[in-house]
């Protein structure tokens, strides 16, 4: 009883913190919100933290091997955190080592595994998410000025959106009309309605295999291919080919965000990639307080960038990065090819559109979007949810949260 109040406070302390962050970026206040109120997400991990060290989360994982990747990530980023102790020269880079959203703060994510491994907090995690979207697309009604406000908010939409098919009629009802607002009221944002899209695409797409009784091996193929393409377009990237006009054509006209052909991204690989060769660290990476040197944003130490995998090779390297992928990857296909019933498949396809996403943009942060994420991996790597059938997993997601 007393862990599962821990993960609750831990869940809640999360979303508090969630709330706060954007409400401050995109809402009345526009500004980032200090250092010193992110205390509530370090409260968040370290009660995570608590619960890795301390007690046998290990019991829910039954594939050996993934628990030693899992142990082996963990431990790089603590030693990733330990490199970054040696760049404190000031109270500033302290704070920004423990509070930091895109630095410090960031990978603590990967700890919200632990939860979405273990079966029984399958039914909280979905009742406090959806419960949060509801609530605070309600709050959001009142400050829809406030450009794309809505949709940072509400970034669990996208994992809400595909458990439609265990949800109830008037749940289904509200979640569609609360991802219809968010579309119409942020439509400059592309990675966020994305998300949307291919969460809908995805619940549509199992529909249909379920109805004409497709082969596993044939959906499998496809996963396996899509997931090959960002490497391919990363070796075209490091030969010096702008991989988006590549793809989408040549066009020379001016872009902004409202383009959802435009390469924003390009530049970001190469001065990213620039940065990690001059310094000799594309294989170690240089820490979790990690920035880079940007003539485009005119800084010699930017610590936020906006293409996940980018992020994750800044501070963590080739190493972190490779560790991080192959628990995404076996969670993929476990939940494609192990599990008994098709809210797990959704999740798998999910999860691959994710590890799409995370070539193209997919920021690295403390927040719902990430957390979420890591749940879902969490989620497909339980022996104990893969082997529930389609009647015993709608059953689990109604149960009582609290109970």
């Amino acid at each position: 009883m007393i862990k599962k109040v821990l993960v609750i406070t831990a869940f809640l302390f999360a979303v508090l913190y969630h709330l706060i962050f954007y409400f401050g970026l995109y809402g009345p206040m526009a500004a980032e919100m200090s250092y010193w109120n992110s205390t509530i997400a370090l409260l968040s991990s370290f009660i995570l933290v608590f619960l890795y060290l301390s007690t046998n989360w290990r019991a829910d994982l039954k594939n050996y091997y993934i628990k030693v990747f899992f142990d082996l990530l963990i431990f790089w980023v603590f030693i990733n955190y330990v490199r970054s102790l040696w760049n404190i020269n000031a109270l500033s880079d302290l704070k920004e080592l423990l509070l930091g959203s895109n630095t410090g703060l960031s990978l603590f994510p990967l700890f919200f595994f632990l939860v979405g491994v273990t079966p029984k907090y399958f039914p909280l995690v979905n009742r406090i998410l959806f419960l949060y979207c509801a609530l605070i697309w309600v709050f959001s009604l009142f400050f829809i000025k406030y450009l794309e406000l809505q949709l940072f908010l509400l970034i669990p939409i996208f994992y809400i959106i595909i458990t439609f098919p265990l949800q109830t009629e008037a749940n289904r009802a509200l979640t569609f009309i609360i991802s219809v607002t968010i579309v119409l009221f942020s439509l400059s944002n592309r990675a966020g309605i994305l998300r949307i899209l291919i969460s809908y695409f995805i619940v549509a797409f199992y529909y249909l295999i379920h109805k004409l009784h497709v082969s596993r091996k044939f959906i499998n193929a496809l996963i396996f291919c899509a997931l090959m393409s960002p490497f391919y377009f990363l070796h075209q990237g490091i030969k010096g080919e702008n991989v988006f006009q590549r793809t989408l054509g040549n066009r020379s006209i001016m872009h902004n965000q409202h383009d959802f052909a435009a390469d924003t991204r390009t530049f970001l690989y190469y001065e990213v990639l620039q940065d990690l060769k001059m310094n000799n660290s594309l294989m170690f990476g240089k820490g979790v307080d990690a920035g880079y040197s940007s003539k485009s944003f005119q800084t010699l130490h930017r610590t936020a960038v906006e293409v996940g995998f980018l992020q994750i090779l800044l501070k963590t390297g080739i190493i972190g990065f490779l560790l991080y992928i192959t628990l995404i990857i076996t969670a993929i296909f476990s939940a494609l090819s192990k599990s008994k019933n098709l809210f797990m498949k959704y999740l798998g396809l999910l999860l691959a559109g994710y590890l799409l996403m995370l070539f193209i943009e997919n920021i690295l942060s403390f927040n719902l979007f990430n957390i979420t994420i890591w749940l879902i991996v969490g989620m497909c790597h339980s022996e104990g949810l893969r082997n529930l059938n389609d009647d015993e997993i709608s059953k689990l997601f109604r149960e009582p949260a609290f109970s």
